[in-house]
């Protein structure tokens, strides 16, 4: 078969089409992946921002000034907790790799950092969800039902599009309620 001049344009245009479609497609996924978007109960849209989230909680659900304190002294806290408990994953991590190099595999010591490291990724997931039990409480009965459906989009937006360290410009972005 031979390929004329006007047939080489219409396959050159079919292609660039076919590329801008994806272009598209790829860019509109990428903004529904970056926000969370929820309707609150005066219909208005809710969006679940990466960025500045102590700044989100205390405009989203109108934070009193004591209020406010209270979570700052919870943020604080939960991420001092949090930052440790990262450290450590970290070096097990690191820990593991250093044995999964070596010519002769230890499979009790790598089984006693397996064990570590969930013993460690559970107290993280703990000290997460006191934070935001602790939230919660400082909360009136109006601002509990918006924070309920602002956790229920983050969970949303996390089991709609699972989240990898490639996604993050920190690396560490694999949900924004409950970080690992």
């Amino acid at each position: 078969m031979k390929l004329t001049v006007k047939s080489i344009l219409f396959l050159l245009v079919l292609l660039l089409l076919g590329t801008s479609i994806a272009v598209i497609v790829t860019y509109r996924n990428h903004l529904n992946n970056e926000q969370a978007i929820i309707s609150n109960n005066n219909g208005e849209t809710i969006v679940v921002p990466d960025q500045q989230i102590g700044r989100f909680f205390r405009d989203t659900l109108n934070l009193n000034p004591e209020q406010q304190q209270q979570f700052r002294t919870y943020r604080r806290e939960y991420h001092r907790n949090a930052n440790d408990i990262l450290i450590d994953l970290q070096q097990i991590r690191a820990e593991m790799t250093n044995l999964l190099s070596q010519s002769q595999l230890n499979n009790t010591e790598l089984d006693n950092l397996a064990n570590q490291l969930g013993e460690r990724h559970a107290q993280l997931k703990k000290e997460t969800f006191n934070y935001y039990y602790n939230l919660r409480n400082e909360l009136d009965d109006e601002q509990q039902v918006t924070l309920e459906q602002i956790f229920r989009s983050m969970l949303y937006d996390e089991n709609r599009q699972p989240h990898t360290r490639s996604q993050n410009k920190r690396g560490n972005r694999r949900g924004r309620m409950f970080r690992d």
